[in-house]
């Protein structure tokens, strides 16, 4: 796909497009040869415009009925517009002449259906088409990577290394695969023998730096990222991760710095806004802080961190009006995981906040008074001071308002999680047994969950084991 969209001038491509639009929008039939045809598709291919990229396909196909090439961009147009199974039905019925661009849209057909091993096989079958050698390594190491079987897609990823050195997304790609295969010290032997052959890789040294940052050698990491800036001082990412380096030690100026310089080397964005405001307000320099989470809020009004973090400056200030008017901002902005906003809260008390995350949790209930996961919020916030008995009175409370046995159920788990947590043991099994019964399902409710993973007894154990929702070891 591209070839025939680069054979023409930019000029007569455009002439083309306006010439064939104009076609569309009056309904008379011009004429079109295939490969201004081709273009014109590789030309809607490349903006992403499926709507036109649609009517080129089916007034290619009505022109030239059964064209090989229009019938394979139409599978290619399948897979772009979601819809994976109809470009595989259609490539079964076309049938392969031996053409890579079949193979390389079967198997990117195949990867979007998650069969990924069939995905490797149609991508191999590319390598003896003469196709681009780098694009079909890529995709068999992507296909890999979607395995989890790191070993062969750094295999694959070092191929396309060989060919292309300079490739900074494939140095990123065999950062990550070093990453989730936990492999730092083997990612900074590879970098660092990347760099002897080619020092002034400035993918090489970012991603050398990632490694550093993640076995825990935070200097080292620094080190690297500056050389990065040798080479390139421009490159804002490197400003920007030097800063969450300084933020994470807690040296605030440091981080200030190199936000600030981050921001100032790329258009800024609402992340960069918000991070450089919490450094600020870190640092106790609570006027700027409140000016780069308003920054932040300009850049994209629903970004409850920045409004959250407007509220906990405007409550140092003294100024209480502020802080629940930005509270309050933030709950009626859609959020699909009340488990964030119990995060949220817990992090609140957490920093000294334990007025503002009370008024959360309060005002989360009030304006969700049937949304169970809240009141377990606010429940969870009194158990952080050991207050069973309360905890239990907010579900209990929450119990009454729900009218869904789903609901009732997850209040039931922590109901009984609680008692047992105060100590009454036989009050706790009854309403955890009753949750069970209830909805068997809510038990794997991430809230649930969580509080779930720290604590054990053996009671609840034999309860689980009874229901099959935990293995007898």
């Amino acid at each position: 796909m591209g070839e025939e969209f680069e054979y023409y001038s930019e000029e007569i491509l455009k002439e083309m497009i306006d010439r064939f639009q104009r076609m569309m929008e009056s309904g008379k039939s011009l004429f079109f040869d295939i490969d201004e045809l081709s273009a014109i598709i590789d030309y809607y291919f490349e903006n992403g415009s499926l709507e036109s990229l649609k009517k080129a396909i089916r007034f290619s196909l009505e022109q030239y009925p059964g064209n090989y090439e229009f019938l394979l961009k139409k599978a290619q147009y399948y897979a772009m517009s979601d819809q994976p199974e109809k470009g595989l039905e259609l490539l079964d019925d076309l049938g392969n002449i031996g053409d890579s661009d079949f193979y390389m849209t079967k198997g990117s057909i195949l990867s979007q259906l998650e069969q990924y091993r069939e995905a490797i096989e149609e991508f191999t079958h590319a390598l003896n088409q003469n196709h681009d050698l780098t694009e079909v390594y890529s995709n068999i190491a992507f296909e890999y990577e979607n395995l989890e079987q790191y070993d062969k897609a750094l295999e694959y990823l070092s191929k396309v290394l060989e060919l292309d050195p300079e490739n900074d997304q494939t140095l990123s790609e065999i950062g990550l695969c070093y990453e989730m295969a936990d492999r730092s010290k083997e990612a900074i032997t590879f970098f660092n023998n990347f760099i002897d052959e080619y020092p002034y890789s400035k993918g090489a040294w970012f991603n050398l730096a990632i490694s550093y940052n993640s076995s825990g050698n935070s200097e080292k990491a620094i080190e690297a990222y500056e050389f990065v800036l040798a080479i390139d001082e421009e490159y804002a990412s490197a400003w920007f991760n030097i800063a969450n380096i300084y933020f994470s030690k807690g040296n605030f100026e440091q981080a200030i710095i190199h936000y600030t310089e981050s921001i100032n080397k790329e258009d800024p964005d609402v992340i960069s806004y918000y991070f450089l405001g919490e450094a600020y307000e870190q640092n106790e320099m609570l006027e700027d802080a409140l000016k780069n989470y308003k920054h932040a809020i300009s850049i994209n009004t629903g970004f409850i961190e920045a409004l959250i973090g407007l509220s906990r400056t405007y409550f140092k200030l003294g100024d209480l009006e502020s802080a629940y008017e930005n509270l309050i901002k933030a709950t009626v902005i859609e959020e699909p995981m009340p488990l964030f906003w119990n995060l949220r809260a817990v992090r609140m008390h957490e920093q000294g906040y334990g007025q503002l995350a009370r008024f959360l949790t309060n005002h989360l209930i009030k304006i969700h008074p049937d949304e169970a996961a809240y009141y377990v919020n606010q429940a969870l916030l009194i158990v952080i001071e050991d207050d069973y008995a309360d905890a239990i009175k907010i579900v209990s409370m929450g119990i009454d308002k729900m009218k869904k046995d789903n609901q009732k159920a997850l209040l039931y788990y922590f109901k009984g999680l609680f008692q047992l947590l105060e100590g009454k043991e036989e009050e706790g099994i009854i309403d955890f047994e009753f949750a069970i019964l209830l909805d068997k399902g809510e038990y794997n409710n991430p809230l649930l969950q969580s509080e779930l993973s720290s604590f054990s007894n053996p009671a609840l154990d034999k309860l689980l084991i009874r229901f099959d929702l935990l293995k007898d070891e």
